[in-house]
């Protein structure tokens, strides 16, 4: 075995270990894979996790990840709030991942008969089911209306095939080559698209990865010394000056991309080419007796650990929550020339207070219109969420991936969306609407507050999602593909259903749920879930004939059958 292998086999061990899952060597791989090979879009492992279509029927792909301008989609939901143009980037990222010790031919035979059926417009969900499993089939359905949607609004689409496997180092003979080129060109055809990528991975490859850690320091230089001021005990600030091209020196990353990263907190993305993006770069392009600064609000960044050095300030967590599209047209439009004079107005905020934090973000983008689901995060109810999972040794990420960032292991992290969902499925006895409108559950003021009420004892909150995880690592472990295959859509009512069986009752009370032992949940508990899950489904099937795997995930109507089968169980 290699050193690089043997390294390999640490960091798999150590990636396992810090995010406490217990999983299969192979899926241990498939994971890390994943999140080293798309480190660059900053995935959570919520994201990667439901990317992963493999087990039976899955036509030799592993995962399927879909985003529109960076942002990961996952749901038709989802894509009901994006707006396309003609500036609109989408990319498919399509992954093998194999944990064996060569590149071998037949992962792209098999991608290669896959792809022109799964991606035929005219094959609708039904005929894809006879060929292919449920999870594949709705994310290939995703993918052929985020392809739509783009190729008719006049934008770009990106394909990228990524085979990671635990080879020593990527050796490939020529009858390989020519498989790749032979599914390059087919993908082509297939998407009318010259963007087209494709890059093996072997351990080499993955460790250089693995050890491109984002830098977490980062030194802004002022023009002139910074004014800077405390208030009280509370925090401080620098306000100042920074030329335009030290300013886009900041945004840049090793990789000479933006430092997308710095604007997580931001409640928006770039908006592209909008009428006042326009201006900003014509602005900055156009080199007048106007000073940038004085037709600009500019930026303002929240960080942690000051450090000034006369006109430089070295600062940690770095969060720019105002700016964002005066950043990216910047970065975009200036040309790094430090003799032009230019400025644009920073303030630094340096306080760790997250109300304060919330506060602030709210504040700095009141000036235009901002849907209020983007906002939940600030609200007072989920604060006190994240208190309250904090001190049971769980965190609760308002703001995606603040944790994880913080290195805090991955089981133990839980979205607002994911909370979400657990608590509708569990609670309310509402899976499929759980299921299929995960967006609208926050979205609409009506179903967020009956899901988050504060009134309610958050430990029922916390033992929803500890619930619906454990049952997702029980599902992770079936070793029967048919099995796996048939309810592969259907995590969220084995959760539900689940909790009904393990208390041996068809009707849970919110009380019942704050107080549920889940030492009782067991592998015994699931497998008597999983079998009249399995059982009812073909019941359902044999009545309904037209009913499929994933139009019924989202039917109220099976979700009825259910507790009728519950209730007589009970």
């Amino acid at each position: 075995m290699s050193n690089n292998r043997i390294i390999l086999e640490g960091c798999l061990t150590q990636f396992k270990t810090v995010n406490e899952i217990e999983l299969r060597d192979s899926e241990i791989f498939e994971l890390f894979s994943i999140t080293q090979t798309t480190k660059v879009y900053d995935l959570s492992y919520e994201n990667i996790l439901n990317s992963i279509v493999d087990g039976g029927n899955d036509g030799g792909i592993d995962s399927i990840l879909v985003l529109i301008d960076d942002e990961v989609i996952e749901s038709f939901d989802e894509l009901a709030e994006y707006t396309f143009s003609n500036k609109t980037n989408s990319r498919f990222i399509i992954s093998q991942c194999k944990k064996e010790n060569s590149f071998k031919e037949a992962p792209l035979d098999k991608l290669i008969t896959t792809l022109p059926e799964l991606f035929d417009l005219e094959k609708n969900e039904t005929a894809l089911l006879t060929r292919f499993n449920a999870d594949l089939v709705t994310l290939a359905l995703l993918v052929n209306q985020v392809w739509q949607k783009t190729a008719i609004s006049g934008g770009k689409i990106y394909i990228d095939f990524i085979y990671a496997c635990n080879a020593t180092e990527i050796e490939v003979n020529g009858a390989f080559n020519s498989k790749v080129d032979q599914l390059k060109t087919l993908t082509k055809n297939i998407f009318s698209n010259e963007n087209i990528s494709y890059s093996n991975y072997s351990c080499s490859e993955l460790l250089k990865l693995y050890q491109a850690h984002k830098t977490n320091r980062l030194t802004l230089e002022f023009k002139e010394q910074p004014l800077s001021t405390s208030y009280k005990e509370f925090g401080i600030g620098y306000v100042g000056m920074v030329k335009l091209a030290d300013y886009k020196s900041f945004l840049t990353a090793e990789t000479t991309e933006i430092r997308d990263d710095l604007f997580e907190s931001n409640i928006r993305h770039f908006q592209g080419e909008v009428d006042v993006n326009k201006k900003i770069k014509t602005t900055i392009e156009t080199i007048e007796e106007k000073d940038f600064w004085w037709l600009n609000n500019g930026i303002t960044i929240i960080a942690e650990s000051p450090n000034q050095v006369g006109k430089k300030l070295a600062i940690e967590n770095v969060q720019i929550v105002n700016g964002l599209q005066t950043s990216y047209s910047i970065f975009n439009s200036h040309n790094g020339d430090t003799t032009d004079e230019r400025s644009v107005l920073v303030k630094v905020i340096i306080n760790n207070n997250k109300e304060t934090i919330d506060n602030i973000i709210a504040s700095t983008n009141s000036q235009n219109p901002v849907s209020a689901t983007l906002l939940r995060a600030t609200e007072s109810t989920q604060r006190n969420l994240e208190i309250f999972f904090y001190n049971k040794g769980c965190f609760y990420d308002r703001r995606k991936n603040y944790y994880k960032n913080q290195g805090k292991p991955a089981s133990k992290i839980f979205s607002i969306q994911y909370t979400a969902q657990a608590i509708r499925a569990i609670v309310f006895n509402d899976p499929h609407s759980a299921r299929a409108k995960p967006t609208s559950l926050l979205k609409d003021d009506r179903t967020y507050n009956q899901i988050f009420d504060p009134s309610k004892n958050y430990e029922g909150y916390l033992n929803c999602c500890l619930i619906n995880k454990k049952s997702n690592d029980f599902w992770l472990s079936i070793i029967d593909p048919s099995k796996k295959g048939m309810t592969a859509n259907f995590k969220l009512h084995l959760a539900w259903i689940s909790s009904k069986v393990t208390l041996s009752k068809k009707n849970i009370t919110f009380d019942e749920l704050t107080a549920f032992n889940l030492t009782l949940f067991d592998q015994v508990m699931f497998n008597e879930s999983l079998d009249f899950l399995i059982k009812t489904i073909n019941e359902f099937q044999l009545i309904n004939t037209t009913a499929n795997l994933i139009n019924m995930a989202k039917s109220g109507d099976f979700t009825k059958f259910i507790i009728e089968k519950l209730e007589a169980k009970y």
